[in-house]
């Protein structure tokens, strides 16, 4: 048996006569006992009303007050103007909802509305703009289209669609997803920024998950400082913690250089970057290239360790190092090399080993200890 909508109209003016063919016509009176909403017409208008839909339990799933309401001539449509909604879940209400105008559908399974969107967030303090929502409460979603906007105490987001889930504390962001986090001053606090096609938000775990490329930017008021890309990533916001995997690239503009990786780490509240897989480290400026098994970086410092099988290249003398542990202190450019030190250049073609190097690669000076004796090597 279909359910049927119930209706609780106050009734300020009265009912008004609708358009078209129903235009003069009066309603009928109201039996004793009846139904109120089967003695409406199909096709009339009411005025100041509310409607309301239980589940088959008599659990609200959703209420709206209107300023008009008219029926479809099939019955099965309610257009409503200037909805003011609540929706429900297990019998609480989860989002208070404002709009310009809606329809019922579905025997009251589906509420959409349209135009100027306003959905807050009773428990989760979310706050959805839009211009059309759609409430499934059977589904348990609710699903807003065009120009979304969304504000939250954890970030705040731009995207095409989004979708709630309530229960599971989830919320999916699809098409040209724009979202940052937020801090208390952004003039002197850095913040992020994330770029994807799409994003799934667990707002009671505080995590921001993307299976689609991820870029994410680090700000310091305006100027962006840091910038990630991997083919998907994680952001914990409650830790600060940037994960990414696949195909990751770091280029930490304030340094500068380049990291290249297939899964990297990033503290941010540490200004630390952890890699346990093979990385490229570039400084584009000194033309200076190193890789390695795993490393990290402090950027506080400004110092890199790398370790197990690294290689530094320099390009501009042909200069070539390898050891099991380098540190690089990138605001002095100098290298400190332990264990397995292999030094080599092209001109004066030299070839030093030993245990422990330091020096400059850009700069052609390097001093390697092998033990007792000691050797400086400068350029021509």
């Amino acid at each position: 048996m279909a359910k049927a909508w119930r209706l609780g109209a106050v009734i300020a003016i009265g009912l008004a006569i609708g358009l078209g063919v129903y235009r003069g016509l009066t309603p009928p009176p109201v039996q004793p006992g009846a139904n109120q909403e089967e003695t409406v017409e199909a096709g009339l208008t009411l005025r100041d009303v509310t409607l309301q839909q239980p589940d088959e339990n008599g659990v609200l799933l959703w209420r709206l007050q209107a300023e008009t309401v008219t029926y479809s001539p099939d019955r099965k449509v309610a257009m409503v103007t200037r909805p003011v909604s609540q929706l429900f879940q297990d019998g609480e209400v989860i989002y208070n909802v404002t709009a310009d105008q809606g329809e019922i559908l579905a025997n009251g399974d589906r509420v959409f509305l349209r135009g100027n969107i306003v959905a807050t967030g009773v428990k989760n303090g979310s706050v959805l703009r839009g211009q059309e929502l759609e409430w499934l409460p059977q589904e348990d979603v609710l699903i807003m289209r065009r120009q979304i906007t969304g504000t939250h105490p954890q970030m705040r987001a731009t995207a095409a669609e989004a979708r709630v889930y309530n229960r599971q504390r989830r919320m999916e962001l699809k098409g040209q997803v724009v979202a940052s986090t937020v801090v208390k001053d952004p003039k002197t606090e850095p913040w992020l920024k994330l770029q994807a096609d799409q994003l799934v938000w667990l707002w009671e775990q505080q995590q921001i998950q993307s299976d689609s490329p991820l870029r994410v930017e680090q700000l310091k008021d305006k100027t962006i400082t840091a910038v990630v890309t991997g083919r998907r990533g994680r952001v914990d916001l409650a830790k600060s913690v940037v994960t990414l995997q696949e195909a990751v690239t770091m280029d930490m503009l304030e340094l500068p250089l380049q990291l290249i990786s297939t899964a990297m780490e990033w503290r941010v509240g540490e200004q630390r970057v952890v890699v346990n897989q093979p990385l490229t480290v570039v400084h584009p400026k000194e033309k200076v290239r190193v890789t390695a098994r795993q490393g990290q970086m402090d950027l506080k410092t400004q110092v890199v360790i790398l370790q197990r099988q690294v290689v530094a290249l320099g390009e501009r003398n042909q200069s070539r190092l390898t050891t099991d542990h380098l540190t690089w202190r990138v605001k002095e450019q100098s290298l400190t090399a332990l264990g397995q030190v292999r030094y080599q250049q092209a001109n004066p073609r030299l070839n030093l080993t030993g245990q422990r190097g330091t020096g400059q690669l850009q700069d052609q000076t390097f001093r390697v200890d092998g033990g007792p004796v000691v050797t400086e090597i400068q350029p021509n």
